[in-house]
């Protein structure tokens, strides 16, 4: 994260924070927070967690935004990254790197949802209007989740 995202980010959060905010408005903080952070578990760390915030509520961002940095370079970002890619060769036919076979296999192992392909090339329920992959949806899918919208 580059300053000017941190500095974002927590202006919005002491907002969120220390705060009353309507409810639509804590759903537009929540959302631009999530558009943010490179870590989709970060309100984990602040609401469910001791670990970054101090006993009086305030937050240790440097712990905090090092803390969610790492999330790049977690196993999981990884995974996610190679099924994305890999199924992205699959939509626009791209093997010059990797037979089609290869790729369906690697993406069974990868992938905890044997039906990846039916979410693609049968019911076609992640892919966008001109027949790209909605990413989201198709690791909200795959990986039974809804915090998949920070996974860019």
């Amino acid at each position: 994260m580059n300053d000017d995202t941190k500095k974002k980010f927590t202006l919005l959060l002491e907002e969120l924070i220390n705060n009353a905010q309507p409810e639509s408005r804590q759903i537009e903080i929540n959302l631009e927070l999530n558009k943010l952070s490179p870590d989709p578990f970060w309100s984990d760390y602040i609401f469910w967690s001791n670990k970054y915030v101090g006993e009086d509520g305030s937050i240790n961002y440097e712990e905090f935004f090092d803390k969610i940095s790492e999330y790049p370079k977690s196993n999981e970002y990884k995974t996610k990254s190679r099924i994305l890619e890999l199924a992205q060769k699959l939509i626009i036919r791209d093997f010059s790197k990797i037979s089609e076979v290869d790729i369906v296999n690697e993406i069974n192992k990868l992938s905890p949802d044997i039906s990846w392909t039916n979410y693609l090339f049968v019911d076609k329920t992640c892919l966008n209007n001109d027949g790209s992959i909605d990413n989201e949806k198709f690791l909200n899918k795959i990986f039974k989740e809804s915090w998949n919208e920070n996974f860019r």
